[in-house]
């Protein structure tokens, strides 16, 4: 009789907390778009109601897809300027608000001698799919610290407010051997924001309100720091949030998020750390003075990978599903994400395995449709299964959260679960539903964010209990 209300009730229990899911989370497409267009890097769209595709290749050349069909004659080719090898060449492109009627646009390479360089062009008078190549300028060119060829971050993009961003890497080797990302008075692992609408040299202004425009010895257009290998990154087209994929070292590989608010003069904490965990210390501050990720997968080819490739959140119409969902890849272990806001400060974030290799790049058209391009020399539209409808989850399910503590995601794929540490918890315990302890360790990191890997689980319900000044409890689900 005992063991009959106990099958009941764990029965009830298991039933009240996992009728939620309604359909599986949304399973991403990669519909071939454009074929056979080599070295693809970057797809962009030029915001003047053309509905164009711009794409970067980085031999040097920009190729325009139009009304269906990919150009002949290239948008601008600037092959005799640029370094292409390896991770050098041409790398992105970027368009202002006021493109259709200024004309202007932006191209980030490597020049001939290896600086990382940004040049603005306009395009032609009389053809708008072909611009004119004796109108280029240059903005800035630096030299490569150590004449090392990697690391040359290298993507564009306007924000809400009408600024150019450029990433650049920290300019290779490994482990930053210069420790640029944390120099101030190094262009190298940062973002730059800059005014570029000045038509004289120097071509750009420095906005007034930069934030290290009042720090002895800074320079003056660096926006944030601590960055290892943005290759990819971009803007939330509906708010401005920025999301960056930042390529790691020997271990993890981050995506890190930041508001309008929290994106000024933030310090996302390379080469203090990678990922969530120490890489080198020396003369960093503590903790609460970094940015640390939304998300951090392990060098392993099975649920994580060796290269972010950071991508867009979905804003487009087609795949309603879809929306509000970030979505980026790895080039290397065909796995890709998808990450969306939890409703309690945390992040839902599920893995999808098997899409095409070697994806490089994301981009979006006018209208907020993806894209991805892979080195295999394809260019995918990216949409979701027509049958597949977000999941739905009710209010006693998601995590029993605090304003100060909490774990995501609430629905996990991949092993790892994050926690999100305010109080100081020195050891973690995980329960199944039949109240058997399945896991326990103590806590290396007591405080801040810190990635748990679980053990092989079956799926099913499972309780996470933190211990330690104060005692947090949460539930989360292994699908």
């Amino acid at each position: 009789m005992k063991t009959m209300v106990r099958l009941t009730l764990i029965i009830s229990f298991f039933l009240l907390c996992c009728t939620f899911i309604t359909n599986a989370q949304p399973q991403l497409t990669f519909t071939p778009y454009i074929n056979n267009i080599s070295a693809a890097v970057d797809i962009k769209n030029a915001r003047d109601g053309s509905n164009r595709l711009f794409i970067v290749q980085q031999s040097g050349i920009v190729r325009i897809y139009k009304n269906g069909a990919l150009l002949t004659t290239p948008f601008l080719n600037v092959s005799s300027l640029v370094k292409y090898a390896s991770e050098l060449g041409l790398l992105s492109i970027a368009f202002p608000p006021n493109y259709k009627q200024s004309g202007y646009f932006f191209i980030y390479f490597n020049a001939t001698n290896e600086n990382v360089t940004l040049a603005r062009y306009r395009v032609s008078a009389s053809n708008p799919d072909v611009a004119d190549p004796s109108s280029g300028v240059i903005l800035f060119s630096y030299p490569k610290p150590g004449g090392f060829g990697n690391h040359n971050g290298g993507c564009l993009q306007f924000g809400k407010d009408g600024y150019l961003y450029s990433s650049i890497g920290d300019g290779g080797s490994g482990g930053d051997p210069f420790n640029n990302a944390q120099n101030l008075s190094s262009p190298f692992g940062k973002i730059l924001r800059l005014d570029v609408r000045k038509l004289n040299a120097p071509y750009y202004k420095i906005p007034s309100d930069n934030p290290f425009v009042n720090t002895p010895g800074a320079l003056k257009t660096i926006w944030a720091l601590g960055l290892r290998n943005t290759w990819r990154w971009s803007f939330d087209r509906s708010n401005g949030n920025t999301w960056l994929g930042d390529v790691g070292q020997d271990l993890w590989e981050e995506v890190d998020f930041a508001t309008p608010a929290q994106s000024k003069g933030a310090n996302y904490g390379w080469r203090c750390f990678e990922g969530n965990n120490t890489y080198n210390t020396d003369s960093c501050r503590g903790r609460r003075n970094y940015r640390f990720p939304v998300f951090s997968y392990p060098h392993n080819l099975d649920t994580g990978g060796l290269s972010v490739i950071g991508g867009y959140v979905y804003r487009g119409n087609n795949f309603p599903a879809l929306q509000g969902y970030y979505i980026c890849a790895d080039y290397l272990s065909n796995n890709a994400w998808k990450i969306i806001p939890n409703g309690f400060g945390g992040w839902n974030i599920s893995l999808q395995k098997n899409v095409p290799a070697f994806i490089v790049s994301f981009g979006e058209d006018e209208s907020g449709e993806l894209y991805a391009a892979s080195q295999t020399g394809t260019i995918y539209k990216v949409g979701v299964q027509s049958t597949v409808s977000a999941a739905i989850v009710p209010d006693d399910f998601l995590q029993a959260n605090s304003n100060d503590n909490y774990v995501f995601p609430t629905v996990v794929t991949n092993r790892i679960l994050t926690l999100v540490m305010k109080n100081n918890f020195k050891a973690v315990r995980i329960t199944d539903i039949k109240g058997q302890r399945v896991m326990q360790q103590n806590l290396v990191v007591q405080t801040g964010t810190y990635q748990l890997v679980l053990p092989a689980l079956d799926a099913g319900m499972y309780m996470i209990e933190l211990s330690g000044e104060k005692t947090f409890r949460s539930k989360f689900l292994i699908q």
